[in-house]
């Protein structure tokens, strides 16, 4: 299941997601299949990704880029309509109703995460936009005790963008220390990869990197 770490930066955002999703077969309940590739979808002001059942998040993003002209108020209306598809394919199931979005925005100021994640009310979503330095962990695998102390790292030194003066110095802080979180984590959590794609972000660019990290 796809696991998520971002980082709400004073004038950017790093958002990284790992390269392993499954799919839930037809009409069975309890039986996935296994996929590798990337979860990172582009649209014209940043990225978009999330966590549940991957088909549902692929049909929302592909109704919210060819029928929806990217108009990104209408991107909770293509989740919606995305789950309903997928249960009349396979029924209803907890990855299906729990999928949520993570997107990311140019602004004045620097790139903006937002989140789209479903309410109690079953067909209704609330979008949430990130505070200044907030870490974002969304994970199918609860127990993170082996890598509770590097997000405690990470919590308590948000570098931004402008601190530093190189920005290779920039990617290769983030990679560095979200690269152990996975290796750490995918020990645990056998449903997700130690591989990633990560994705940087400021108010006028953006950088991809595919991280193999074996």
């Amino acid at each position: 299941m796809t696991f998520i770490v971002a980082v709400q930066l004073k004038d950017s955002i790093v958002i990284a997601v790992d390269s392993k999703y499954l799919t839930l077969k037809n009409k069975e309940q309890n039986h996935f299949e296994e996929h590798i590739s990337s979860k990172l979808y582009a649209w014209h002001s940043g990225i978009i990704t999330g966590t549940g059942e991957h088909n549902v998040i692929d049909k929302a993003v592909r109704l919210f880029i060819n029928n929806a002209d990217s108009d990104i108020e209408k991107l909770p209306t293509c989740l919606n309509i995305s789950r309903q598809i997928r249960e009349m394919e396979v029924g209803q199931h907890d990855q299906i109703q729990l999928s949520k979005l993570l997107y990311s925005q140019y602004s004045e100021n620097g790139a903006k995460l937002f989140a789209i994640e479903p309410t109690e009310e079953k067909g209704k979503y609330q979008t949430s936009e990130f505070k200044e330095n907030d870490l974002i962990i969304w994970l199918f695998n609860p127990n993170i005790q082996s890598i509770s102390k590097n997000l405690k790292t990470l919590y308590s030194n948000p570098r931004p963008k402008a601190s530093f003066n190189q920005i290779e110095d920039w990617f290769d802080y983030y990679i560095s220390a979200i690269s152990e979180i996975y290796a750490k984590q995918s020990y645990v959590d056998s449903w997700m990869s130690s591989s990633f794609d990560i994705f940087f972000q400021t108010k006028d660019q953006y950088f991809y990197k595919h991280i193999q990290n074996n």
